[in-house]
């Protein structure tokens, strides 16, 4: 979406500084486990939100993003965010929405931060972060994070191709405008990173694939759970039969992929689950794969209409799940133009620029983005 006519404003960001070819999501690549991977450096394997909704046999709990008492549990969430490191080292940090920033993570919370509400106007946002940098601000923020869903609830709503979605993106081009034209009043160095979660497909309706046409459903109520994704579904049973049973019956299903535990896939990345904080009992014991474009539902009797855009999907085989990457700052080479990156590479450079210590193993790699820096 990205243009001089469309969007002056990134367009003039990217020219200034910073444009990557592409900024990959890992695994799955859904919001929840994006926005986390991006302040943390870990893949959602390591940082443990593995998706919008997923369930812990360990904890007997599920983790829903629309249930308030889990989003704001920290326990459910690893690593250690960028406001978590700020603050832990003297710094302010601030949040105007964010995955994971509402909760109390290894017991920090931003110094001020907000409790999601999509009907939050963006001038009101970008207002709000202005005040946190200003120059007299009593208490002024040395970092910020902050989150516009337009173009995301656009691409659900209508499809990534809509004119919906056109309009939201020159909406928020309009808003961070706004924003830049506040920093530039400021009298001090301020780097501004500009990313998005995810990247969007348009679903084929005809690509449904219903559950309740393989399986018997009944099986997978009580301990037994079904968690679905859209672009792919999360299966959790300690019964070995049951998950064989299950996946020689769903590969019946034309162009969906099952795998169990020991056969997934390297891309999945949940592998890496092995040295996290958290077991491997959160990681589904069988996951099940949409084809591209295609999506999961329960029944044809009890469907959920699929959105009209989805994502969730492989970023390794559908290069549109692909995010944006944007950067400008002093230290920010003009004109810098990356290949697609990880969007886990972009944690352990904010650090830096915060003159903050990495406390623990991460995914991120300092010297990927290292080039385009002075």
């Amino acid at each position: 979406y990205l243009s001089a006519e469309l969007t002056p404003n990134l367009y003039g960001i990217a020219q200034r500084g910073l444009l990557a070819e592409g900024f990959i999501p890992g695994f799955p690549s859904s919001t929840f486990p994006s926005h986390y991977s991006i302040v943390t450096g870990l893949y959602p394997g390591r940082h443990g939100i593995i998706g919008n909704n997923f369930y812990d046999p360990s904890r007997m709990q599920d983790y829903r993003m629309r249930d308030r008492r889990a989003v704001e549990d920290g326990s459910w969430y690893g690593g250690e965010p960028l406001w978590v490191a700020a603050e832990k080292a003297g710094l302010r940090a601030t949040s105007f929405f964010w995955v994971g920033s509402e909760a109390d993570v290894a017991g920090v919370r931003p110094s001020a931060w907000r409790r999601f509400d999509s009907s939050v106007p963006n001038d009101s946002r970008v207002e709000q972060v202005l005040e946190w940098v200003a120059d007299d601000a009593e208490e002024h923020a040395d970092l910020v994070t902050f989150y516009f869903s337009d173009v995301d609830s656009a691409g659900h709503a209508h499809g990534p191709n809509s004119q919906q979605v056109m309009d939201a993106v020159a909406r928020v081009d309009r808003s961070v405008g706004k924003l830049m034209r506040g920093i530039d009043t400021l009298n001090q160095q301020v780097y501004l990173f500009v990313v998005s979660d995810h990247g969007m497909a348009a679903v084929d309706f005809s690509q449904q694939i219903f559950l309740r046409d393989y399986l018997d459903l009944k099986e997978w109520y009580g301990q037994a759970k079904i968690v679905l994704g859209g672009a792919f579904a999360y299966f959790y049973s300690d019964d070995e039969a049951q998950l064989r049973d299950a996946k020689s019956r769903l590969g019946r299903a034309e162009s969906l992929r099952v795998y169990l535990r020991d056969e997934f896939p390297p891309e999945l990345g949940f592998a890496r689950s092995e040295v996290a904080k958290f077991d491997r009992a959160r990681i589904p014991n069988m996951i099940a794969l949409a084809p591209a474009q295609g999506y999961i539902n329960i029944s044809r009797s009890q469907q959920r209409k699929p959105p009209k855009g989805a994502h969730g999907y492989l970023p390794s085989e559908l290069s549109n799940m692909n995010g944006l990457l944007l950067a400008q700052g002093p230290r920010i080479k003009p004109g810098s133009r990356p290949p697609a990156i990880d969007n886990v590479h972009v944690y352990p450079w904010i650090m830096e620029l915060l003159s903050l210590p990495v406390a623990g193993p991460i995914d991120g790699d300092l010297t990927v983005l290292a080039p385009y820096f002075r």
